[in-house]
């Protein structure tokens, strides 16, 4: 398995293996841009020529000593397998590269335990999410 950073020619995969997981808030168009924005840091997970996951975030624009994961997808039969976890050592051991001095993550209470034991993430209660969407 192969961690290497992502391609605009690997949206088209990361996009599908997104809407297998039922998901809908990103377009292929999104994955194209962040391949090649320099503040965002995105790599895909490959095997046998394949994309088998990929995490995506930025480095935080205007307090450049911050990244931010916005998310790390794997596909469901590689699960379980440590690919994850590389994935988020690889896009922390680049944002610290790029200057950051901390990565944060927003996440869902059942993803605490992957993030938390399997990356060592600490909890922070540093954010409260909360939304406004356009009318």
């Amino acid at each position: 398995m192969l961690i290497r950073k992502a391609k605009v020619d690997d949206a088209k995969h990361c996009f599908e293996l997104f809407t297998s997981d039922k998901e809908q808030y990103w377009e292929v168009e999104d994955f194209e841009k962040s391949a090649t924005n320099d503040d965002v840091i995105f790599f895909v997970a490959e095997r046998d020529s394949k994309i088998i996951g990929y995490i995506i975030g930025f480095i935080v624009p205007t307090k450049r000593a911050e990244a931010t994961i916005h998310e790390t997808r794997v596909h469901e039969s590689e699960r379980q397998k440590g690919i994850g976890t590389k994935l988020v050592d690889a896009f922390c051991e680049e944002a610290f590269k790029m200057g950051a001095k901390i990565v944060l993550i927003e996440i869902a209470p059942e993803d605490l335990k992957f993030y938390g034991d399997a990356c060592g993430f600490k909890e922070v209660n540093k954010w409260i999410e909360v939304a406004k969407k356009k009318d």
